[in-house]
Parts: structure tokens; sequence; C-alpha cells
């Protein structure tokens, strides 16, 4: 019998917290999407919501003599955001993502489209912490590639699924 009342005890204890993962697994990922439907309607407000304001970007890209690595700020790359020409459109899938508390990792490959133009592609990571007004993107980290890239499941910008 006590074999038994500690197993359910134990379903209960672990029923809430698998409940709030799953929340928590939705809310990251609905933040993930918010920066990509941001970043195509170019809003800045948007975007200064749900990304830190002291966060950076890194990226970096394969070039004749090794990787060129830059980085920018949260605040730069919105700067740059405003003022960017055409209708920028990057597209995710297969995210993965990691949780721990108040931390969160999402990896997910990506293709980027500029005016419905193929650009480039590569792996996105980003890091998001829980405050006290939910998840926000602390940093990305992302590679670019414009050559042997892994074809999207999403077919064609602008497909219907």
């Amino acid at each position: 019998m006590a074999k038994l009342l500690t197993a359910v005890l134990l379903i209960f204890t672990l029923v809430p917290a698998s409940a709030d993962e799953t929340e928590d697994r939705e809310a990251v990922m609905d933040v993930i999407n918010a920066f990509f439907a941001l970043m195509t309607a170019k809003d800045v407000e948007g975007m200064q919501q749900i990304m830190t304001e002291d966060g950076i970007l890194y990226g970096y890209r394969e070039g004749e003599e090794g990787p060129d690595v830059f980085s920018v700020t949260h605040a730069a790359y919105l700067e740059s955001l405003a003022r960017r020409e055409g209708v920028p459109v990057e597209r995710i899938w297969n995210p993965r993502i990691q949780l721990h508390d108040r931390i969160a990792v999402v990896w997910t490959p990506y293709d980027f489209h500029n005016d419905g133009v193929f650009s480039h592609c590569g792996m996105n990571t980003f890091s998001l912490l829980k405050g006290s007004d939910g998840w926000k993107i602390t940093g990305v980290v992302f590679s670019v590639q414009s050559e042997n890239c892994e074809e999207s499941p999403l077919g064609p910008p602008g497909a219907s699924r």
C-alpha cells in the first residue's frame, strides 16, 4: 500500500511540472514565431517587447580565409531593421527546445528571403530568459550560408501549407 501511495503522489507531483513545461515550450515558440513575424513587418516596437535591451546577435559565414564572425547589439539590429529595404522573410522548421527553469534555448534551421528571393540559409540558436514579464530573447547565434542549404520542408516562400 505504501508503494502505491508513493507512486500516486509521484504522478500527481509530475503532472503539474509537465503542464508547466508544455506551457513554457508553447510560450517560448510564441516568442520565436513573433520574432520572425515582427521582423517581416519591420515592427521595431514589437521587437523591443520580446528582446532584452542589452542582448547581442552573433553570426558567422565561411569565407575564403576562414570564418567571418560578426556581432550586432539588439539596439543596432533594430535600427537596421527599421531602415531595411525590401520585405525580409525568415522561415524556420523543426525547432528543438531545451528548457531549464527560467532559461530556454531554441535550435532551428532557417532560410531567408528578401522580397521573395532566396538570400541564405543556416542554423539559428536563440537564448531566452523568463522574467516577470515573460520570455524574452537575450541573444541569438546564427550561421549564414548561401550554398549547400538544406531543402526547406516548407516549400517555396509564399506556398500555402
